[in-house]
């Protein structure tokens, strides 16, 4: 069986078209697991509705206490002898659980990740940050022989193994930006992990309703909790991996932390002090080699942040065009 755990927070807009993906999976023995985390839209109609006309929907109830508790309520609750999560504005291709559970079965790996694409309303798009990591199917990898995979954060395009889940306590903490931590602690510590090309999330893109987390990167309170993530996450590898600490800062280098650092360009530095304060503690730590290699843009950011020279960045970043470590291709 496979438990798909679908966490629900004002998303009626969009939770009709999820579960109708969810149902519509080309696997025969599903549960769907729909947590709704005290919604105050239409939300758990919509869900109750499905679970009346499906018996394979049922329907979790908690008070507002945020994704990462909502993801993991549905954890414990599964049954399953797999386990997936899916946000309840996203949309799963057809056949992309039955891909995972066949790789699975076939290689007897910990869990499988696959390719991923935005999608709204004008169509779908590849995410460009994934281009390299699933750019071909890979059987009984690891993150430590395929570091692309420190990209590699999300839990959605993920089909686990529950018993790995369960045996290593893996559970979401942080109150946003939750994924992070948690997948790269299931990368290394997993015997080994299938990598698919085939695309298996449509990760969309709110073009209605409240914005999704994502799609508000630049207010100065997820800037905050997107660094916290990144300094969480630096502490899971330096704990557990120290030769992905390079791929690891490379890619916060040249994204997550540039991202800290644009919003200088729409807010001032009082708003931004934790975002900051976060961000500086984490370029600190990375290592020398690594900044006197990033590019000169960057690596003289990096060199302002950790002096604290504010004026400086706000001066370079207001020289250069944004774009969001979504919308950035990778370092090859």
């Amino acid at each position: 069986m496979l438990s798909i755990v679908v966490p629900v927070f004002d998303v009626e807009l969009y939770l009709s078209a999820c579960l109708d993906s969810l149902v519509g999976q080309r696997i025969d023995d599903t549960e769907i697991i729909v947590v709704d985390d005290g919604s105050a839209d239409g939300s758990r109609r919509i869900a109750d509705a499905w679970a009346r006309k499906d018996s394979r929907v049922r329907v979790l109830e908690q008070r507002n206490s945020g994704l990462s508790a909502a993801r993991n309520t549905g954890a414990r609750a599964a049954r399953g002898t797999y386990l997936a999560f899916c946000d309840g504005d996203d949309i799963v291709p057809s056949g992309a659980y039955a891909a995972h559970i066949a790789s699975l079965e076939a290689s007897g790996s910990d869990f499988s990740t696959g390719d991923v694409r935005r999608i709204d309303s004008t169509g779908v798009r590849p995410h460009p940050g994934y281009r390299d990591v699933f750019a071909g199917n890979r059987h009984r990898t690891h993150i430590r022989r395929h570091t692309a995979l420190v990209r590699d954060r999300m839990v959605w395009n993920k089909v686990f193994r529950r018993s790995f889940w369960t045996s290593r306590e893996l559970a979401f903490v942080l109150p946003a930006y939750e994924d992070a931590p948690v997948m790269m602690r299931a990368h290394i510590e997993a015997s080994a992990v299938d990598v698919l090309s085939e695309v298996v999330y449509y990760w969309r893109i709110r073009e209605a309703g409240a914005p999704s987390i994502t799609q508000r990167r630049d207010e100065p309170a997820n800037l905050a909790a997107c660094m916290r993530m990144v300094v969480d996450t630096f502490d899971v590898i330096t704990g557990l991996a120290e030769d992905l600490i390079l791929p690891y800062a490379d890619d916060m280098c040249r994204g997550d932390i540039r991202d800290a650092l644009d919003g200088l360009k729409l807010h001032d530095e009082r708003s931004l002090a934790e975002a900051l304060s976060l961000a500086r503690s984490f370029v600190e730590r990375v290592p020398a080699e690594l900044i006197g290699a990033l590019p000169a843009a960057d690596r003289r950011l990096m060199n302002h942040l950790v002096r604290g020279e504010l004026a400086e960045i706000r001066q370079l970043v207001n020289e250069a065009p944004h774009t969001t470590a979504n919308e950035r291709e990778p370092a090859q």
